[in-house]
């Protein structure tokens, strides 16, 4: 049936900001409707208020033709509509069963009053199971499970609200390969149950494996909405960030000095073990890997928060047997962390207390704080990096991308030369990736040096110039630009050697 679902000309405002103007979006019934868009670009909160968890400012919401009042999460479920979103909401402590039932538990009479059944309520959860193929104890704590299982526990407790509707935020971005097949299954299982989705995604190869339709979003309006296979990715990329991107990864040539760091022989818990390598001014040196190949502790030890170590590391010209973080600040090294943007921002503060948090003596007097003195600079440094917001905002209510963008600010406010880049472009979108990019160009133009650490190996393959791949806590391979390939990466990143080839 066309026209299941119809968002009529949503208006929604937050402290004056438009943040969606006059979107009208509609999905067919027992569809798998991709719904895609830069980072701000409206996403999000168009499906928080389909949720109930907004309300708009303006327009009208459709379901089967009907108009529809949906003012809370309870109206929204009542509806038949269950959103799963970007961060994992589950109960750590609590069983499956409980998490999959928690305030819906099937009760069994009892005098004087009903008790809940909970040979039903794991009965059913086993029934769920089996039916997604899942091999999971409905007894057992969601805290023991891997993210990937935790997520499918979500996922479940959503069907189990008899969904029609099922929005799923994101809900890939930290699954392995084999668990985003297994989700894309159980999905294709949801859509013979006949329940519709509406999928957000920053990954534009799963929308042509998943979807039937593709909405994209852009400034907080629809600006494209087609059949999925009427539309291939380079047309996706131009249409969410409104111009053409030639190249996805916008390398320059950078004539490169002498040496700025060099590591000999570190060793560090029996997780890194001697680890040998240098980076020269202006360069960009990749470090790959999988999981537990020791990527982010080889980082933490060279910014000083893993330590001791055994081995040297000289920056500069200067040799440590130890380093702290202040050291590692002092000589103008930077830490920029990369699981989302907990470890970079402190969320709660504004903006400019973000970037000038690394050294506030910049914007003070006398030891007093200067608020004008920290506003200029933030401004600066916002038009520096082309981040659209203003410097009293509160970090945690911008973007992802602008996030990313605020916690490199406040390493460059520090002067960093060397920069330790950990995931730095993970879980944004395409237009937001390129703008990293070509600030790294602008850095390593002015003479910065950067470490790149990434799971992403085409990135690494676009924009470095040489790649060192871990496996097993090791450097095994240091792949010059000549040599550098995705294929490659991953062959040595999965154990490969010379001799193999």
């Amino acid at each position: 049936m066309a026209g299941y679902l119809e968002m009529r000309n949503i208006t929604k405002k937050f402290s004056g900001n438009v943040v969606l103007d006059n979107v009208n979006f509609s999905v067919d019934k027992g569809q798998v409707h991709a719904l895609i868009g830069e980072n701000g670009s409206g996403k999000t909160t168009l499906m928080n208020i389909l949720a109930g968890l907004y309300t708009p400012d303006k327009g009208e919401i459709f379901i089967n033709g009907e108009k529809v009042t949906i003012d809370s999460p309870i109206k929204a479920q009542n509806l038949g509509i269950s959103m799963i979103h970007q961060e994992l909401r589950v109960f750590p402590d609590l069983t499956v069963a409980e998490n999959i039932f928690i305030k819906r538990e099937p009760l069994k009479k009892a005098v004087p009053l009903p008790v809940i059944d909970w040979v039903e309520a794991y009965r059913e959860t086993e029934r769920y199971l089996k039916c997604f193929n899942l091999n999971i104890n409905p007894r057992v704590p969601v805290g023991y499970l891997s993210y990937g299982q935790q997520r499918f526990v979500e996922i479940i407790k959503a069907i189990s609200c008899k969904a029609d509707l099922l929005i799923m935020d994101e809900t890939t971005s930290a699954l392995t390969e084999k668990e985003i097949q297994m989700l894309f299954e159980t999905i294709r299982e949801i859509k013979k149950l006949g329940v519709t989705v509406i999928y957000i995604t920053h990954r534009l190869g799963e929308v042509k494996q998943i979807a039937d339709a593709v909405t994209v979003l852009r400034d907080g309006k629809v600006v494209c909405s087609s059949n999925a296979d009427k539309m291939n990715m380079n047309e996706i990329v131009q249409v969410m960030a409104g111009r053409k991107i030639e190249d996805r990864y916008p390398k320059i040539k950078v004539k490169m000095g002498g040496e700025v760091l060099r590591v000999q022989n570190l060793n560090y818990e029996g997780i890194l073990h001697n680890i040998n390598l240098d980076l020269r001014k202006g360069e960009i040196l990749g470090i790959a890997g999988l999981s537990g190949a020791g990527r982010k502790t080889l980082a933490k030890v060279l910014f000083g928060i893993n330590t001791p170590f055994d081995g040297t590391i000289t920056i500069n010209g200067k040799k440590f047997n130890s380093i702290t973080t202040r050291t590692a600040m002092n000589n103008g090294l930077c830490y920029v962390a990369g699981t989302g943007t907990e470890e970079s921002l402190i969320k709660q503060l504004s903006v400019a207390r973000n970037i000038t948090i690394t050294n506030l003596k910049r914007v003070s007097r006398a030891g007093l704080l200067m608020p004008a003195m920290e506003a200029e600079f933030a401004a600066d440094y916002l038009e520096r990096l082309e981040i659209s917001a203003e410097h009293d905002d509160i970090a945690d209510t911008l973007s992802g991308g602008k996030q990313k963008k605020v916690a490199l600010a406040k390493w460059l406010f520090n002067n960093a030369r060397i920069l330790i880049m950990d995931e730095p472009t993970a879980g944004i979108d395409i237009g937001s990736k390129v703008d990293i990019y070509n600030i790294i160009n602008e850095l390593v133009l002015s003479g910065a040096s950067v470490i790149m650490i990434s799971s992403d190996f085409a990135e690494l393959s676009g924009m470095c110039d040489r790649v060192a791949v871990m496996y097993n806590g090791e450097i095994i391979k240091i792949l010059n630009k000549d040599e550098i390939s995705s294929e490659k990466i991953l062959f040595y990143a999965a154990g490969g050697s010379e001799r193999d080839l």
